[in-house]
């Protein structure tokens, strides 16, 4: 890792704990922390600036210490490629502590991701018996906030595999032929990795836009460069994620497969699923005994798995201003959800909705 890669590393660390924290997940966000916290301590042994120094310390204690009172107890070690690409974001293998139980809802792709990557991978011969051959990459569509990155950092954890995260939108140079070597490098990292690796493409349709007339050349030849990445992905050693909230913008050679061998629609979670969404959200807060995750999810048809969490975030914050101004704790109420639904409405409209149904 170089020393301008790390704070990409810091952010994902903190992103994930963040999540973590919000799903009521304490243990996985202290390990997250934790990792964090040795990573600043690092780059202080390294720095020759006193006040650089001095800022990583405090930071890092302060992190250790969020960490210890999360409940963290086992030191974890960072693991990084020397020199990854720099539009990528490298998640240690040590914190990929997600798997599907942390993921609400979506019985259906989770099974679909069970059948066509963990299990093939888990039991090579009976895959190898049976003549499966695999290949090819999995696209994850469907509206906004619905959990795609997280379905893949859980086949992360599932599997055990380091996860290699690349955002298109960063990928995308000005200078003549960066953009295709950073994808170039990206896939042969992840190739070298001795027990196999996962690799997740976000917004691919920033990439793999269909091509017309007025497409330019830098576009095409970057959507080449994808093409023939993708033709490598053979499903044992190295499998593809990719998602998009839009895949009726991607060009139909990338849609073809073996390019993707399955497509998965990530639709909106149900009312059971969003019992449990509302049930991770108040893990580990006191609450009063009218909070119903069953009526809460009842009258939050419609909304993603991001709106519930953003509910949940309001609702907290209610009880905890009240707590900081008079200096009297009490628990979350339903009034309190009752306040942080007022005047809420769902990111995705019904319209959407049918497009992606219609994909």
């Amino acid at each position: 890792m170089t020393d301008t890669d790390w704070p990409t590393l810091l952010t994902t660390l903190m992103d994930r704990a963040n999540l973590l924290l919000q799903q009521g997940n304490r243990k996985g966000a202290a390990a997250s922390m934790a990792q964090a916290s040795e990573l600043l301590f690092l780059q202080a042994q390294k720095t020759t600036n006193l006040d650089n120094k001095k800022r990583f310390v405090k930071r890092g204690g302060d992190l250790l210490k969020a960490s210890l009172m999360l409940g963290g107890t086992v030191r974890v070690d960072i693991e990084t490629p020397e020199t990854p690409p720099s539009a990528v974001a490298v998640v240690p293998r040590a914190a990929n502590l997600l798997s599907f139980a942390d993921v609400a809802g979506l019985d259906a792709v989770k099974e679909t991701l069970r059948l066509r990557v963990i299990l093939p991978l888990r039991f090579p011969e009976k895959r190898a018996q049976y003549g499966i051959t695999g290949g090819g990459g999995m696209l994850l569509y469907g509206p906004p906030g619905t959990g795609k990155t997280l379905l893949v950092r859980a086949v992360a954890g599932e599997l055990g595999l380091p996860f290699f995260i690349i955002k298109s939108s960063e990928v995308l140079s000005q200078f003549f032929g960066q953009s295709e070597k950073q994808l170039a490098e990206l896939f042969a990292e992840a190739r070298s990795q001795p027990d196999g690796a996962i690799v997740f493409l976000d917004e691919i349709d920033a990439l793999g836009a269909k091509r017309t007339e007025q497409m330019n050349e830098a576009s095409r030849r970057v959507l080449t460069q994808l093409l023939q990445e993708l033709d490598g992905v053979d499903g044992r050693s190295l499998v593809f994620f990719a998602a998009t909230n839009e895949p009726w913008l991607l060009d139909s050679a990338l849609l073809r497969p073996p390019r993707f061998s399955e497509r998965c629609y990530v639709p909106l979670p149900d009312e059971s699923g969003r019992r449990v969404l509302f049930e991770m959200g108040i893990r580990n807060c006191p609450v009063t005994n009218d909070v119903s995750p069953d009526y809460l999810a009842a009258r939050s048809e419609g909304l993603s798995g991001a709106d519930i969490a953003n509910i949940c975030e309001r609702a907290k914050l209610i009880p905890f201003r009240e707590s900081i101004d008079t200096g009297v704790d009490r628990p979350l109420s339903q009034r309190d959800f009752d306040a942080a639904m007022t005047g809420v409405r769902a990111s995705v409209t019904p319209e959407s909705l049918k497009r992606y149904e219609n994909f």
